[in-house]
């Protein structure tokens, strides 16, 4: 008996919900109404965003493997090239701080981009200002500023414009400090610390220059790190090779100068002229020797740029979406209906409840 009582005091309270909401429907409705046309001015103010993603793997610094080869040939050829290894200054973890940098978000105006239509092609800076798509929202924002520039264009030539040559990094005005920011916030990066992969995402309103945009920046990323690298290298490597092409000019000027000397004088005996054909001889077999040390010293120079060259594998390249990272406007405003009526039925059921409550706490407080 008492089991009956309480489905049925459950049943009854549950009527009396059912009920209460049955009997506040026009509240609840005006609650979800307002809530849905708010969401229909939220989803008109944003517009579709489409996400392109490259994944990268760089290969770990410091090949044992090459490094060894390297050392190993060097101890063939009587060589030292101090093959030990040094510590990278340039960790993963720091790629974020590159891509976030001024000097490498300015570098990323001039990139060459196209919309999904192909009817627009020009530079980022200039999709920026002039093609991309606008809310209305944004031309609101922008209406003041637009305000002000034409204003101002009335006394003093105007020195805006698409053209790219006009940004200078290191004195940006207001909007194009804004278009830095919003290039910024449109870039993702996140680097796995335990395999270092390299997981970049670019945003933007137009899927392909979203792809476009994603593939640009980690080009110029494996650059960067390519660059940073070999730098030493390189710089050696150049150095060794001017050597060596010096070497050989002058070896083969002595062996010409010997060769001539020999030919002139192949009749001739006499005692100053053996002398000379011994010194030229000599000049020559100096020449020849110090030759091929710069040519053990160019080839192994050439190994170590290789071997110091990062190598990137490319696990999941940019493509072009086909669906958009973002909210569509149809499923915001059935959100935004959705909360309006939860809000509006919990304000139903609940607020007796709660002013009861609030009352004892006045009373008491009294």
């Amino acid at each position: 008996m008492e089991e009956k009582k309480v489905v049925l005091l459950r049943e009854t309270d549950l009527l009396k919900l059912v009920g209460r909401i049955i009997e506040k429907w026009k509240f609840i409705f005006v609650v979800t109404f307002c809530f849905s046309v708010f969401g229909i001015i939220i989803a008109l103010s944003t517009v579709r965003e489409y996400t392109a993603e490259v994944v990268v793997a760089p290969e770990a610094s410091g090949s044992s493997m090459i490094s060894s080869s390297v050392s190993s040939l060097a101890s063939m050829m009587g060589v030292n090239i101090g093959m030990s290894e040094s510590g990278d200054a340039l960790y993963p973890t720091l790629y974020p701080d590159i891509l976030t940098s001024l000097p490498f978000l300015a570098s990323l105006f001039d990139v060459s981009v196209k919309n999904v239509d192909c009817t627009i092609d020009t530079t980022y800076y200039a999709y920026l200002k002039h093609y991309r798509e606008r809310t209305w929202l944004d031309k609101v924002k922008s209406l003041p500023s637009k305000t002000v520039g034409k204003i101002k264009g009335l006394f003093t030539p105007s020195q805006e414009s698409g053209d790219i040559s006009n940004f200078n990094p290191y004195m940006l005005s207001k909007q194009q400090m804004s278009m830095v920011e919003n290039l910024n916030s449109n870039i993702g990066i996140f680097v796995d610390k335990k395999t270092n992969v390299i997981t970049l995402s670019f945003t933007d309103r137009d899927a392909r220059v979203a792809a476009i945009m994603a593939d640009t920046i980690m080009n110029r990323l494996q650059q960067i790190i390519t660059e940073y690298r070999t730098k030493k290298v390189v710089d050696d490597f150049e150095y060794i090779e001017q050597m060596y092409f010096e070497s050989k000019d002058s070896m083969e000027v002595a062996q010409r100068i010997y060769a001539d000397f020999v030919t002139r004088n192949r009749n001739i005996v006499s005692e100053h002229v053996s002398l000379e054909k011994e010194r030229l001889e000599a000049d020559k077999d100096l020449k020849t020797a110090l030759h091929s040390q710069w040519a053990q010293q160019h080839l192994l120079a050439k190994a170590k740029v290789q071997e110091k060259t990062p190598v990137f594998v490319t696990l999941k390249p940019a493509t072009i979406p086909a669906k958009p990272s973002s909210m569509g406007r149809m499923m915001r405003v059935a959100l935004y209906s959705f909360l309006g009526g939860v809000f509006a039925v919990a304000y139903v059921l609940m607020k007796d409840s709660v002013l009861s409550v609030w009352r004892k706490i006045r009373r008491k407080s009294e």
